[in-house]
Formats: C-alpha cells, structure tokens, sequence
C-alpha cells in the first residue's frame, strides 16, 4: 500500500484546524473538506482515507484532551495516549464514519454536478454536525462555521447560527470537490470566489441598554497544588486580596469555575465567605453537594441561587462507558472526574433581586452548546461564562474556546463576562468583539462596563432549528422521491 494513500488524507484533516484560532488560516477549512468530499464521491478506497483524515483532523484539534489527562491525572506518558488515542478513536467512530453514507448507491445512482447530489452531500454533513451536540452526551467542537468569526460571513449568525455558517462552507467544498475531480480547469477560480466569503467583517449592530459596571477575577493559582494540604490558604489569601482590588463602583464581581478546592457551604467556604469585606453582589462557581451527588456550580453569594453544569467534558468531569476505570489511576479518582449533569430545564440566575436583572449562566463547556446558550437567553439580559482553562494547558484550546463564547454573543444579542482561572477573561459585547480581556497566566482584576439588552434575534427565537430541518427535509424528499421511482419500475 502507498505510504501517500495514508499521508495525503491525515495532511488534509491536519490543516483544516489552521483555520480555526489561534491560527486562523480561514480558507483551509474549505480546503480540508474539499478533499475529504472528493475522496467519499470519486474514490472507491475512501474509508481509509476517512479515518486518515479524521485522525489528523481530531487528533490534532482535541489535542488539548492530552494535556488534561498527562498533566492533570498525573498518568505517564504511555497511558496517556493510550487514552487519546481510544478518544480519536471513538470521536471518528461516532463523527465521521457516518459521513459514508455518500458512498451507497443513493448517492452514487446521481450526477454529481446535479443540484440535487450537492444538496444532499450538504445536508448529510449538517445532520452529521448536529448529532455532534448528543452523540457520546456532546462533543461540539471543531464546528466548521466557527471560522467566519471576524469576517462579514458572522452576519449569518443571528439569523441561523453557527449551523447556517457551516452551510456555506459544506456548498463550497462540494463545489470545489466536483471541480477538483471534473474539471480543474474551474478549481482555481472556484477558490478565488470562496474567498469572498472571508473578507473582514465591518458591520457592527449598534444597541442600546442600561449599562452596569462589573469586576472580573483572574486568580491563576497553580492547578497542580490545588487539592493539596494547605495550598487553601494561598488560593483564598490571592482570591481575597483580588476581590479587595476591584472596582468600588461595579455592582457585580465575577469568580472563575470552581476555584476554592471544598464543597459549597462547607465549613472551609463559610469561613472565606464570612472574611470577605464588601457589599458587591459576587458570583463564581463552587463544587456542590446536593443529596449526594457532586456538582460542578455557579452560585450568587448574596442570594445563594445555584446553576448547576449541564454539559460535562469527557474524561475529565465524567468517564465515557467504563466506569471501572476508576481507580486506575489518580486521573480517574481526581473529584471531578465524576460529576453529574445539571438539569437542561434551570432558569436565569439573578444577581439583583431589587431591579431582576437576569443573566444566563454558564459553566465552561455549556458555551459549546448553541441550543443550551439560546434557551438560557431567553430572558436574561447578558451572559456570565465561568471557565477552568487551565485544563488545556498551553496548548491550542483556549483560543478556540474563547471563540466560540464569541460566536454565542452574535448568536444571542448579548453581551458576555468571561471569568475564567487563568485566562482568557474577557468582556465581549454583542458583535463578538474583545472589550477587554487578560492574558494567560495573569493574575488581575478586570474592570469594565457591559450593556444589558433584551432584544432577541432570529437565531434566538427559532433561526436554531431551521439548517437542521431543511437538511431532514431535502433528505426525507429525496428519500421519498426515489422510493417513488423504484415502484414505477
């Protein structure tokens, strides 16, 4: 077998994660599913070629997975991609491999320049895209839409969302697929169109509201300490020193995901929450025992109102399948390696309960959730995204998350306060754009103002569902049309 049968695919997978952040070479994303549509449509050896490409693709792209499980659990390095490499394994069983459907003979009976073949290969990756928010309790990561952030392209956000960008990428890589195996001669200028796509956004929605001054808290204390004897007393000294520093005048002070290392409403967090002098309103997540089971949780200090996770991240808030893995080894026996799931149902959160002004929670990996994002702002007036990023590490996921908490301020209409452990905080306003923000690694106060606004967009009310039914509807039809078809003969 060609060694190049094996390293063109994983090259093609590997480069569309350049054009997600930090990297941010937009087009190659086009590129990337370009190839990996000619080779399901033209190419008869094209499972090979699928996972080849997914596993550049997810290796690459979640490779901050190993970061977690290497530095957090404490694992040597065999183990570690031994467990990366079963994570890669189960996220191409589950993502990609349905993706050869395109090779049955629906598919293959059709013209593949008819508008039909191309209608269908899109919306067979649009259903694929959106079981990635239920498949193995949701991995929604790598949404190829994402990459029109800070392009005129984001527009199409508030109207349908994240889903309605990936449309636009799908058509183009078919296109260019069709081109590339018919008639290159069109592949050239095909690029050079889809790059109108990616010109840089200069339209901003201009809205007013009340604004409010609010405090973010960027502690940074080191994450390999935290659950040790005494390293308490240092994490609740930074915490309350930094509360002490921000800003007299803002009425909300924003702590991190799940700082101090005990239990809500223990003796330990009574004891801090008793020596913190100040009269602001102050809200950071905690972990939290409720009838025994542990949660990872926003609470309001004043009000004690709890939010309670929703979405938890694989292999390190929960363990996919094999719950026997625990006591292994220290990662699987770490307190947050088995944490329940919030209810989908829990309402706004209010941080004034004089005026109500509500605000849409929401715990690290909740902000991946379009769907979750939207429902929790169908009241509130602005968004609070807690974070523990030190989870990534130094690598790649921390500027891909902050993206996507960028792509949900488009969506929504609302402004965001990102708080996270050790960057990147941030305050976003509604067009996506960074107000301000900490770098990682710094330990600060962010002090600024956000603006509280109640007008919904069309994503928000029902823009969600509608690249999702269109795709069920152009699939059910056709399936119907060629049932149809085969009785006549």
């Amino acid at each position: 077998m060609k060694l190049k049968e094996y390293v063109t695919p994983f090259f093609f997978g590997f480069i569309g994660i350049f054009a997600f952040a930090p990297f941010s070479l937009k087009p190659l994303i086009i590129l990337s599913y370009a190839y990996l549509i000619k080779e399901l449509s033209f190419k008869s050896s094209s499972t090979r070629q699928l996972i080849m490409w997914s596993i550049g693709h997810w290796g690459f792209g979640m490779s901050w997975l190993i970061v977690s499980v290497y530095y957090y659990g404490e694992t040597s390095i065999a183990v570690s991609l031994i467990i990366f490499v079963l994570l890669i394994l189960i996220l191409t069983l589950f993502f990609s491999l349905p993706l050869l459907v395109i090779r049955t003979n629906f598919f293959q009976d059709l013209r593949y320049s008819s508008l039909k073949y191309i209608l269908l290969v899109i919306s067979i990756f649009v259903l694929n895209e959106w079981s990635m928010y239920y498949l193995l309790n949701g991995v929604p990561w790598l949404i190829p839409g994402v990459v029109f952030l800070d392009t005129f392209t984001q527009n199409i956000y508030p109207l349908l969302g994240v889903a309605g960008a990936s449309i636009i990428i799908y058509l183009c890589s078919t296109l260019l697929a069709i081109s590339w195996h018919k008639n290159k001669k069109n592949l050239f200028i095909l690029c050079l169109i889809s790059l109108v796509f990616f010109i840089p956004n200069f339209y901003k929605r201009v809205s007013v509201g009340e604004q409010i001054n609010i405090s973010i808290v960027q502690p940074s204390s080191d994450p390999f300490l935290k659950y040790t004897n005494n390293y308490k007393l240092e994490i609740e000294a930074n915490l309350k020193e930094l509360i002490n520093l921000a800003s007299a005048s803002s009425s909300l002070i924003v702590l991190p995901e799940a700082e101090l290392p005990y239990v809500y409403k223990s003796a330990n967090f009574k004891k801090f929450e008793s020596d913190i002098n100040t009269d602001q309103t102050i809200i950071g997540g905690v972990w939290h025992l409720s009838e025994g089971n542990l949660y990872n949780s926003m609470v309001n200090f004043q009000s004690q109102q709890i939010y309670n996770k929703i979405h938890l991240v694989p292999f390190g808030e929960y363990i996919p399948f094999i719950s026997s893995l625990r006591g292994l080894i220290s990662f699987f026996d770490m307190p947050m390696s088995d944490v329940f799931k919030g209810k989908s149902n829990q309402n706004p959160m209010v941080f004034d309960t004089q005026s109500l002004k509500k605000m849409a929670p929401l715990i690290c990996f909740d902000i991946a959730f379009g769907n979750t994002v939207r429902k929790s702002n169908i009241s509130s007036l602005f968004m609070v995204n807690i974070s523990n990023d030190t989870w990534f590490g130094k690598s790649i996921g921390p500027y891909q998350h902050l993206d996507i908490a960028r792509v949900r301020t488009i969506e929504n209409n609302k402004w965001m306060i990102r708080a996270t452990n050790d960057g990147f905080s941030a305050l976003i306003d509604n067009n996506g754009t960074i107000v301000d923000k900490l770098e990682k690694g710094v330990t600060d106060v962010l002090d600024g103002s956000i603006m509280l606004l109640d007008k919904r967009t069309i994503y928000s009310q029902y823009g969600y569902y509608l690249p999702y039914l269109l795709a069920l509807f152009i699939l059910l039809i056709s399936v119907i049309i060629r049932l149809c078809l085969k009785k006549q003969y």
